[in-house]
């Protein structure tokens, strides 16, 4: 008896411990420290180079022990992708003993790496209230949050829109389109009665490729991956949408010479007065309507007719950084209420700030205010997969040929149809 009670109040005190240890905090972070970081973001091309006064003010306001050195990124986004997994895979986590100047501590992500780099061990989870993630849109919030957890802030929000040369529609007393069908009605008999171009996006080989394809995939009913990974580009709705591009180069309400634009080529051609309609992020909003543009009073802007693809840049840690704590207060900096409004301002950053959408001084300088919302709010995301960068290459591979040889359009889809099985299954 007394054997048994000795096992009893045993086993009790061993469950005590299994408790206490359940509720014990984790172990602190042996890397949350104050120091110098190295802060990574795209090429700076905001008038006034705001993203680098924005590094400046907060080394005006701190001091040498946590200055932040600012390293611009290429201007393609996917040197840019290959630049910041090039540094992560150097270092293992909070090691720099080696590599002390390679470890990028707040890196600078497009919206869709996210679920690639976190699966691969290359950030640092985030705490939502530390950041107070409910300011925030919620459709970048969901799309950095991946299997409950938090790995990035948004820092710019994007929703494609659809700029349109306004006074040529008012001529002809017809309002902006609502649909594919009607864009490609004014793009064929509007246009060309003024000598435009009828519609540009972004149809060089790169991610902006991809955006724009499975935008008008979208449009159609179809998409590229199920929820649950399976490619399914080939069903009829897809197909659709890809041929729905194919005919504008083919027919000519597209112009060839959009095969080789990016944003800023894009950009250009309707900046220069060439096109009636032009598909691009909120940024160029700013560049329009300088008073220096030719188009500066002649344009206007609503939501594409279809959805967007949810774009922007998010911050996250490092998992190399040995200083998480200036990194994580720099992220705060550069996402608060103020910094954020300013860069719309300035930039012309789709702010996401939820608050700012309502703020009255900037709905009466940005009237395109609620389009813009609108645009984020019914945006989709791109596939969030691990695989994501060989995705992307895989379909502005394939479908590009399918643009310009519209009658390869089924055979292109089947061989993309096998690169994409591959590579979703890790081949």
């Amino acid at each position: 008896m007394a054997d048994l009670q000795r096992r009893w109040w045993a086993g009790l005190g061993a469950a005590i411990l299994l408790v206490l240890a359940g509720c014990a905090p984790p172990p602190p972070d042996p890397f949350d420290n104050r120091g110098p970081i190295i802060f990574v973001d795209g090429h700076d091309t905001s008038f006034g180079k705001q993203i680098e006064q924005l590094v400046n003010e907060w080394n005006r306001r701190h001091d040498y022990s946590e200055k932040v050195t600012f390293i611009e990124m290429p201007d393609a986004t996917d040197a840019h992708r290959a630049q910041l997994r090039a540094h992560a895979q150097d270092l293992a986590p909070g090691d720099q003993s080696e590599y002390p100047s390679q470890c990028y501590d707040v890196v600078t992500m497009d919206i869709i790496w996210t679920a690639e780099f976190a699966k691969a061990g290359y950030l640092v989870p985030l705490d939502r209230d530390e950041f107070q993630v409910d300011k925030f849109l919620k459709r970048p919030v969901e799309a950095v949050t991946l299997d409950g957890r938090l790995w990035a802030i948004p820092m710019r929000t994007d929703a494609g829109l659809l700029y349109y040369r306004k006074d040529l529609l008012d001529a002809e007393h017809t309002e902006p389109p609502r649909t594919w069908e009607q864009l490609i009605r004014q793009a064929r008999t509007i246009a060309p009665k003024y000598g435009k171009d009828g519609y540009v996006g972004q149809f060089n080989r790169y991610e902006g490729f991809t955006v724009n394809a499975m935008e008008a995939i979208w449009a159609k009913g179809g998409d590229v991956l199920s929820p649950q990974g399976a490619v399914i580009i080939q069903s009829p709705q897809a197909k659709a949408g890809i041929k729905m591009l194919a005919s504008g180069f083919e027919d000519g309400w597209i112009p060839r010479a959009a095969l080789t634009f990016t944003e800023e080529r894009s950009r250009e051609a309707f900046q220069t007065g060439s096109t009636l309609f032009l598909r691009n992020w909120p940024y160029v909003y700013q560049r329009l309507s300088d008073p220096k543009s030719p188009v500066s009073d002649k344009f206007g802007v609503t939501t594409l007719p279809g959805p967007s693809a949810l774009g922007g840049w998010n911050l996250g840690v490092s998992n190399c950084s040995t200083h998480r704590q200036t990194a994580r207060n720099f992220i705060k900096f550069v996402t608060d209420e103020t910094n954020q409004r300013n860069l719309f301002r300035t930039a012309g950053f789709a702010p996401a700030v939820a608050a700012l959408y309502e703020d009255p001084e900037l709905r009466k300088q940005f009237p395109y205010l609620d389009v813009l919302r609108r645009s984020v709010e019914n945006s989709r995301n791109r596939p969030a997969t691990p695989y994501y960068g060989d995705v992307s290459a895989a379909i502005h591979e394939y479908l590009a040929n399918a643009l310009t040889n519209p009658v390869s359009t089924d055979a292109m889809i089947d061989s993309l149809v096998e690169q994409l099985t591959a590579v979703t299954q890790g081949r």
